[in-house]
């Protein structure tokens, strides 16, 4: 028996940075926490279980002093108006790559994926392709962000990088099982002639290859390159179509086969040098079947989201199709609308990294403040905050929504340029409100569903998006079939309603009763 021998050492590691135990019962719970199992506690120290070492560890607790519990620091954190800024703009990096699409199509007339310039025919593979990529590395690309984060933040490199090389290689499988569908789909079929096909399938291939390059700079959170690859991919695509001449879309092959070799060689390294930086770890994974169950809600989340996102121009595409020479085809004013709309939803999106790095603080602050038996009143603080940060968003989304149309209307009288003039022109207005109001609603609904990531509730996260997508397509099919194609814009306002709406009593609920919610995520 081991049990007279000093475990001081191992008291003092046991509560570094976790303050002074209340009893035995805390010791225990700090005991498993810090990996001793009741075979360990019997083989290497001599107890009958755990909780017997800790009983007898309890003797150490009067023997140190502790260390303050306070878990932030204020005076070190940066003002409130400069900390709220940085993290905006830092919500905003995220978003960056959309933004640089969005506005060299919007002004220069074309940009790595996508142009003003073509063809109905053209325009609507290119547009299904990039559809498609999205959608099937969407799962993996969410998988690779939340678990590979998970290990760094962790500081378990060897297993970020293992575990970030099989969720890329499972998305690739996925590309090419989907690639070889659509293929053999279109081989018997015939959906779309050969050249527009090849088109639809070279822009799924080249983008898939990209997006699931640029997840794992999403999981380092390096949002500063992916902006640099986006606008070097950019320059590429201006030099080989203006200066080298070469024709839309095969200027924007050429960039994307030569950004692809490029990020996938950054990203190989990068990940890589996880693993060869690291000396200490083993190197056993996870076994297949937890990796499945603790990666399936992040996969289906991934699917759902980007099903959610693209839905409703399906839907409208393939509306009226009698007047159409193919099933689906591309509506340049619905498209525009959407495109500018998308401009509000990424300045919207600088709201979601404000929230929560504020909430986190706020969170981590007030819970080493409050006794056990006062948790009613560390709850009604944070849910106080909840509902001031929603109010405080609702004033700002409705300023980024009035401030861009305001921008464009300027743009429109003073100069005006043919790219912007479209969109006083059709239906792009109403869909432009529509989509803005939408985005406005779904990005308040990510903030709650950050939330609920955070603090392991990933089913919930799951329950709103799937419900959301569902809603999306049949109110999209139904107004977009009676009243005209521009009606399936109602279809994402009213799915991101229930979107909004769900994860917002999800939020609820966690915050009234978020000291069992804080306690158990860990």
């Amino acid at each position: 028996m081991k049990q007279h021998e000093d475990l001081s050492e191992l008291y003092a590691q046991i509560v570094k940075d976790r303050g002074k135990p209340q009893n035995n019962w805390e010791v225990s719970a700090l005991l498993e926490i810090f990996g001793i199992r009741d075979i360990d506690a019997v083989n290497d120290y001599g107890f009958e279980n755990v909780f017997d070492m800790g009983n007898y560890m309890t003797k150490y607790i009067e023997t140190r002093k502790y260390e303050s519990k306070e878990l932030v620091n204020w005076e070190k954190l940066p003002p409130l108006r400069v900390r709220v800024f940085k993290n905006y703009i830092k919500g905003l990096a995220f978003a960056m790559p959309m933004f640089v699409q969005i506005f060299f199509t919007l002004t220069i007339g074309f940009a790595l994926w996508s142009s003003i310039t073509l063809d109905v025919e053209t325009a609507t593979a290119v547009a299904l392709g990039t559809f498609l990529a999205l959608i099937v590395t969407g799962a993996a690309s969410q998988a690779i962000g939340r678990k590979g984060l998970f290990y760094l933040k962790q500081e378990e490199y060897v297993l970020a990088s293992n575990i970030t090389t099989i969720l890329f290689n499972i998305g690739i499988v996925m590309v090419v099982l989907v690639g070889i569908i659509l293929v053999l789909f279109n081989m018997f079929f015939h959906f779309l002639p050969l050249y527009y096909y090849s088109v639809l399938m070279g822009f799924y291939v080249l983008l898939s290859i990209l997006f699931l390059n640029v997840s794992i700079y999403y999981m380092f959170e390096d949002y500063a390159k992916i902006l640099y690859f986006f606008l070097a991919g950019m320059i590429l695509t201006y030099f080989s179509h203006i200066i080298f001449g070469i024709g839309l879309p095969f200027a924007q092959f050429v960039a994307l086969v030569i950004l692809d070799i490029a990020i996938s060689f950054f990203a190989y390294r990068k990940v890589k040098k996880l693993k060869d930086n690291t000396k200490s770890e083993g190197e056993g994974n996870p076994r297949a079947s937890i990796l499945f169950y603790s990666l399936m809600p992040f996969y289906a989340y991934g699917f759902f989201y980007f099903v959610f996102l693209m839905s409703d121009r399906i839907i409208a595409w393939t509306t009226e199709i009698e007047a159409k020479p193919y099933f689906i085809w591309f509506d340049v004013p619905y498209e525009l609308g959407l495109d500018w709309a998308l401009m509000s939803l990424i300045f919207m999106m600088g709201a979601t990294e404000v929230s929560i790095y504020e909430f986190m603080y706020r969170i981590n602050d007030l819970v080493v403040k409050f006794k056990h038996g006062e948790y009613q009143n560390f709850n009604d603080k944070v849910y106080a905050f909840f509902k001031k940060f929603n109010i405080l968003y609702i004033f700002l989304s409705l300023f980024i929504m009035f401030a861009v149309y305001f921008v464009v209307y300027i743009i429109h009288v003073t100069m005006h340029y043919e790219g912007v003039s479209i969109f006083f022109k059709s239906y792009t207005q109403f869909v432009y409100w529509v989509g803005a109001l939408s985005y406005a609603f779904m990005v308040n609904g990510l903030m709650n569903v950050l939330f609920m990531f955070s603090f392991s509730r990933q089913g919930f996260s799951l329950n709103s998006i799937v419900i959301a997508a569902i809603i999306n397509i049949i109110v999209g099919i139904i107004l977009s079939r009676i009243f005209g194609l521009q009606y399936a814009v109602f279809g994402l306002l009213i799915g991101s309603i229930v979107f909004w709406y769900i994860s917002f009593n999800y939020a609820k609920k966690m915050f009234k009763n978020l000291e069992y919610y804080y306690y158990s995520s860990f």
